[in-house]
């Protein structure tokens, strides 16, 4: 097959790990059925436009040109037979779109049609929405995906915006994806008009990669397909430069990334003296240890699947979660990984350090000499974060997203739980503060 040349990127997820996908890059795929396989490597495919994995072996749909130049359609015997029939009559168009669900599910569009079959109801019932008898009310489908637990989300040509954030008997099974979906929202501004694309894994619960038009990308996959998903988010709207070998990027494990620029800004005036800089590092990287150690010990809580009659799980285990940080010289708060053996749930929470907290401002006092409250004022923490030498409006907003209220719940102690998600609001009000602030120095 010869380079790629169409301008649409997408990323399929399949059963055992396997995925095919395409950007400006390259098409890269993994573990794929035998018969796409062989119809991909086999010369009669020049480019393709669209390619779509069902959950079992042999369901997929691939859209492309052929040698002839040609627009085609090809699918495997899997597939579902309602969709095959479809697929049999259809003038192929490099506009076609598809998604294979959970247990024969599928839908399929282009401008001109629309084909859907089991759908979750509540995403059945949007599609319905945005129709009528005299055509598209809301516009077709812009991005339609669904995965197992009723978890979807649907976007229209016109922005209208439906999702459902998974659950099953009423403990979650897409946490991450909520995470993403709940700090997305929150920021100030925000619109799902910026999201750019998004893909749920029809197989595995909290499987996913969602990208914005800023370059903003958050996913989880399994870790053995990490730099398929890293690369397709690099080169999702163009061909990204190739990395230096002399000064490779750090990789971390956070699952949101800032990539609209290699570098976060750095003014003259953020830069710290060594001494509070020193500071600031050693809560930083406290931080993320204490973090990292919830997070693992939230994945051990996480029960084991249930087994069928002949003893061998019913449904795949969670993906191991990559969270990718920003790939700047130095990350705001330092990845660190932690062992199952110290993992534990936050009891306590990260105080920002009391030689940074002299602010003796009148107004100040009294809150920060409440011992139950966050000990430090707004511009404490400002203090604090600008010791980091990466102080900027884009950085802020990725901060903030650490101390969003829920998330940070989720990762406390069930009887310190809500004194924890006090204390980490003060922090998300403090820093969305300061956000606010440095969006009015902009304006002015």
């Amino acid at each position: 097959m010869s380079a790629t040349s169409s301008n649409t990127s997408f990323f399929s997820f399949g059963p055992e790990n396997s995925f095919v996908s395409k950007s400006f890059e390259r098409l890269r795929y993994r573990n794929l059925p035998p018969s796409l396989h062989d119809l991909i490597i086999g010369g009669s495919v020049l480019d393709v436009h669209w390619a779509t994995l069902g959950p079992v072996p042999q369901s997929w749909v691939l859209s492309f040109k052929d040698t002839g130049g040609k627009n085609n359609l090809g699918w495997g015997s899997s597939t579902p037979e309602r969709l095959k029939d479809v697929l049999s009559t259809l003038t192929p168009s490099p506009h076609f779109r598809s998604f294979l669900g959970p247990l024969g599910s599928f839908v399929a569009w282009d401008p001109t049609f629309i084909r859907w079959t089991g759908l979750p109801s509540c995403l059945e019932d949007t599609f319905q929405s945005w129709l009528t008898p005299s055509g598209w009310k809301a516009g077709p489908p812009r991005l339609a995906t669904w995965g197992l637990d009723d978890a979807f989300f649907a976007i229209s040509e016109y922005g209208d915006v439906a999702y459902r954030l998974g659950s099953e008997g009423g403990e979650e099974t897409w946490p991450i994806f909520k995470e993403t979906v709940e700090e997305w929202r929150a920021e100030r501004r925000f619109s799902w008009d910026e999201l750019s694309y998004l893909s749920l894994d029809s197989t595995t619960p909290d499987q996913f990669i969602a990208i914005r038009s800023n370059g903003t990308w958050a996913g989880s996959i399994d870790d053995s397909n990490e730099d398929a998903l890293e690369a397709f988010t690099l080169n999702f709207f163009a061909r990204s430069k190739p990395k230096s070998k002399a000064k490779p990027p750090p990789k971390s494990n956070g699952y949101h990334h800032q990539q609209a620029s290699s570098t976060i800004p750095r003014p003259e005036e953020t830069t710290p003296d060594a001494a509070t800089q020193a500071l600031y590092e050693k809560w930083a990287t406290e931080t993320a240890s204490v973090f990292a150690s919830a997070l693992a010990a939230r994945s051990q809580a996480t029960p084991s699947p249930p087994t069928n009659a002949k003893g061998t799980p019913a449904r795949p285990r969670a993906p191991k979660k990559l969270q990718i940080r920003s790939q700047s010289s130095r990350a705001g708060i330092p990845a660190t990984s932690s062992t199952s053996s110290n993992a534990k749930l936050l009891t306590t929470f990260p105080h920002p350090p009391a030689a940074l907290t002299t602010c003796a401002l009148p107004a100040c006092t009294p809150h920060k000499s409440d011992p139950a409250g966050l000990r430090a004022c707004k511009h404490d923490v400002e203090r604090l974060l600008r010791a980091s030498g990466l102080y900027s409006y884009e950085w802020l907003r990725q901060e903030r997203i650490r101390w969003h209220p829920d998330r940070f719940g989720r990762l406390c102690e069930e009887s310190w739980r809500e004194e924890g998600r006090r204390l980490a609001e003060e922090m998300f009000k403090i820093i969305d503060s300061l956000i606010t602030d440095l969006d009015r120095m902009k304006g002015a």
